[in-house]
């Protein structure tokens, strides 16, 4: 149930925000005093080597792990003390591209959107346009079995932008897709947020997509927050010859050369120039 003292003030236009956020696993420290500043209006690449924390963040975020210590708010909302109502805000679009494979598309698509409280015909209307902005809108019919890896993928994610409220969680919202319907995906993605004012954090190891969405970054090396900015400022700050992709991979080998974070304050600061 809502109850409004697990919510915070959200006048600063943070749509997520951690505070020396950890978590262990037994001895095993997975992620280091990550603060995370993420805006309302943004695309945030979500980076980092493999076991760098990308995911037990995410899992975090959704409530589906409790941090071992620090504070999480997203959406003003403490997600430790009310995961519940922070999973029925948001969108996530997992790696598993699940769906009952003797389940028309259509009826995959509506089934998801109808527990967690779509109106059926708004969720069609929306499922109608979205596929076929994506070239599939001849799979409606066609099992969900008998779909390619790419389609589940594509039925995955528009079940998850119908079923989202301000804020889509993604990871690897392309993988398995052909060069053609990735760029109709990215597309949507910016419009998404450039058309309707919604917020995407995504995680993703492919480049194409990172270096066409993304307007801010937060890269994690070894469960520690290395850098958090701009896509112009990481390339500045770790590639200044060079672009995003050699920005990223000198992210991951140097890891924090100096305190890149910005906090809130310096936010409030540039705002005001």
């Amino acid at each position: 149930m809502y109850n409004p003292r697990y919510v915070i003030d959200m006048s600063n236009d943070l749509i997520i925000e951690t505070k020396n956020l950890c978590k262990n696993f037994g001895s095993k420290q997975i992620l280091k005093n990550v603060s995370l500043n993420i805006s309302k209006g943004c695309i945030y690449a979500l980076l980092g080597p493999n076991g760098a924390g990308k995911t037990t963040i995410i899992r975090i975020l959704t409530g589906i792990l409790k941090p071992t210590s620090g504070e999480v708010f997203v959406q003003g909302v403490d997600v430790v003390s009310n995961p519940e109502l922070v999973r029925s805000e948001i969108g996530i679009l997992s790696q598993l591209s699940a769906g009952y494979k003797d389940f028309k598309t259509r009826d995959n698509i509506l089934l998801f959107t109808s527990i967690v409280g779509v109106d059926k015909l708004e969720a069609t209307i929306d499922m109608e346009k979205l596929l076929g902005l994506l070239e599939m809108e001849d799979k409606l019919d066609l099992n969900f079995g008998k779909l390619s890896g790419g389609e589940k993928r594509v039925v995955s994610l528009v079940r998850t932008i119908i079923s989202s409220g301000d804020l889509i969680i993604l990871d690897e919202p392309t993988t398995g897709l052909d060069i053609a319907r990735a760029k109709l995906v990215r597309d949507i993605i910016r419009d998404l947020v450039e058309k309707e004012g919604r917020t995407v954090v995504m995680s993703s190891h492919i480049i194409s997509d990172l270096e066409d969405l993304a307007t801010h970054t937060g890269i994690l090396k070894d469960g520690e927050l290395v850098f958090e900015g701009t896509k112009g400022e990481v390339i500045q700050t770790y590639a200044p010859d060079s672009d995003f992709e050699e920005a990223i991979i000198s992210a991951f080998k140097i890891g924090k050369q100096f305190n890149t974070t910005k906090t809130q304050e310096d936010l409030v600061v540039e705002e005001g120039k």
